[in-house]
C-alpha cells in the first residue's frame, strides 16, 4: 500500500505528517510526500528517505486582492 502525505510550510504540519510517515513505515506501508519546495519539508522530508513531490503552493487568500 501506498499513502501520499501532504502538508508542509511550518514545523507542526511537519512533525506530524513525519511521526504519522514513521508510524505507518513501520507497518510496511509506503509513504510519499506532497509539499513545497520552499517549505521546512523540502529539507526534512527527503532525510527520513521519503520520496517528495513538490508542487506550486501559495497562501490562500481570504479577502480580495489584485495579486
Amino acid at each position: 500500500m501506498r499513502i501520499a502525505i501532504t502538508g508542509g510550510g511550518t514545523g507542526g504540519h511537519t512533525s506530524a505528517g513525519l511521526a504519522v510517515a514513521s508510524a505507518l513505515a513501520e507497518r510496511g506501508v509506503e509513504c510519499v510526500w506532497i509539499g513545497s519546495r520552499h517549505g521546512i519539508e523540502a529539507a526534512r522530508v527527503p532525510e527520513r528517505g521519503i520520496p517528495l513531490y513538490a508542487i506550486p503552493t501559495g497562501k490562500l487568500r481570504r479577502y480580495w486582492s489584485w495579486q
